[in-house]
């Protein structure tokens, strides 16, 4: 080896890389180091609508489950109403037709008071023949029928008054009826069987005899010739 070539070899050290090397070293590095880029305003502005756009979306899908949510909770507490009201009626009118049953007994009682008893025939020679005893019964009978009657008031159980009233079909029952003058209206002349209310609703109508207007014999007569009038004219 020559001492140029020494020279060179010598000159040249490991730290002295060719320049280019250098550069691609630098440029490597600066990649590594360098800060991301900031996002555009567009990008922001994109997000920001898809933020809003799902927090809009969230809010709907609240405000209808808060819609159902009550009116579940409405409907629930209708619910709860209904079935108290039910309840409330059926323990009111549960007894109705138990009720029927012991008015039967109390119809009977009554025809037994109705009948001629002794009280009736005070001013009748029979009345001297009547026994102690009988009038007992009979003073028993009138006990019973006030005590009966007493025990259904206390059941909410109210007779119809409806003697010499005006005829009403929603209260009673007309099973037989009469044409009288002086009347604009059908009124009860006759009680057959009374009738009774219960907590304020029919339990039994009141049978009875209904008076009702009789028609004037005047009003069938000018219907009469008005007809033969028309049929005059007519020919």
């Amino acid at each position: 080896m020559t001492k140029q070539q020494r020279d060179i070899e010598i000159s040249y050290t490991p730290d002295e890389a060719p320049r280019d090397e250098k550069e691609k070293k630098k440029h490597s590095l600066s990649k590594r180091t360098s800060p991301p880029k900031k996002p555009g305003i567009k990008t922001l502005q994109q997000k920001i609508k898809e933020q809003e756009e799902i927090l809009e979306t969230t809010v709907t899908e609240r405000d209808e489950l808060k819609d159902k949510l009550l009116r579940h909770l409405a409907e629930m507490d209708n619910f709860r109403k209904r079935v108290i009201k039910e309840k409330e009626e059926y323990q009111k009118y549960v007894l109705s037709e138990f009720l029927l049953e012991l008015l039967q007994i109390y119809d009977n009682l009554e025809r037994a008071l109705k009948a001629k008893t002794p009280a009736e025939k005070e001013s009748s020679v029979l009345n001297l023949l009547v026994s102690e005893d009988e009038k007992s019964i009979v003073s028993g009978v009138e006990m019973i029928y006030k005590q009966f009657t007493d025990l259904l008031r206390k059941y909410n159980v109210v007779g119809i008054d409806a003697l010499n009233k005006p005829f009403d079909p929603n209260l009673h029952q007309a099973l037989s009826k009469e044409e009288t003058e002086g009347i604009e209206e059908p009124m009860i002349i006759e009680v057959y069987q009374k009738g009774f209310l219960y907590n304020g609703k029919l339990l039994k109508p009141t049978l009875a005899k209904v008076a009702i207007p009789k028609k004037e014999e005047e009003e069938e007569d000018e219907d009469d010739w008005d007809d033969e009038e028309t049929d005059e004219d007519e020919e």
